[in-house]
């Protein structure tokens, strides 16, 4: 698998087309599949830059120029992921209450890709990682306050909104962690709970009763 970004930027010396936002998205991805496999197999440590841009073909200065750091090299799988969540969310009618969309949409939690719960697993033992995945989440608010802005009529920058965009967006994350982290790749169904959408019904449900004990 070769990204060939060194070939793009040749291609704009000599006039033609530059490299389109959805090719590097394409080859950012690559990257992180790449990087999320070496971190798999060795840890995030002994892993080098070198070896990511040699699995991918291209040179370490290339490999720069799509990651700020060897550990956000996967930084757009979690990107790529909170991304669909987002804009299924904005596709669902309106004429419905978006936490009972939420509620009983089984395809929403089941698209949760195997590269986000192997990443996720890694949160556990690797601080690198879990710094990228939770600067991922904290960047996303803003994403799941402009949904639910445009379903109540709310500004994005109200209180009202910010919290139910992090009340949102925390309980994803948590039931997210907690399914990867008490299954394993081999038996998936045999963690606490059956699936990635028990997990997430149960965390929304937590998260609607708020702090009242």
């Amino acid at each position: 698998m070769t990204a060939e970004p060194e070939e793009e930027t040749a291609d704009r010396g000599r006039g033609r087309p530059p490299m389109t936002k959805r090719r590097k998205e394409i080859i950012r991805l690559q990257i992180a599949t790449v990087a999320l496999d070496l971190f798999k197999s060795q840890g995030v440590a002994a892993t080098s830059v070198e070896q990511i841009a040699d699995g991918l073909g291209i040179s370490t200065r290339t490999l720069w120029r799509y990651s700020p750091s060897k550990e956000g090299c996967v930084l757009p799988l979690l990107q790529h992921g909170i991304a669909v969540v987002v804009q299924k969310l904005h596709e669902w009618p309106r004429d419905l209450p978006l936490l009972e969309q939420l509620l009983h949409e089984e395809d929403l939690a089941e698209a949760t890709p195997q590269s986000t719960l192997d990443l996720v697993r890694l949160t556990r033992t690797e601080p690198a990682i879990r710094s990228v995945w939770l600067q991922s989440h904290l960047d996303s608010e803003s994403a799941f306050a402009g949904v639910i802005a445009e379903r109540t009529g709310l500004p994005e920058t109200a209180l009202e909104t910010k919290v139910q965009a992090g009340m949102l967006n925390v309980a994803l994350r948590i039931a997210l962690e907690h399914y990867a982290w008490t299954t394993d790749d081999a038996n998936p169904a045999e963690g606490e709970l059956g699936s990635m959408t028990d997990a997430t019904q149960v965390a929304l449900r937590t998260a609607i009763k708020g702090l009242a004990m």
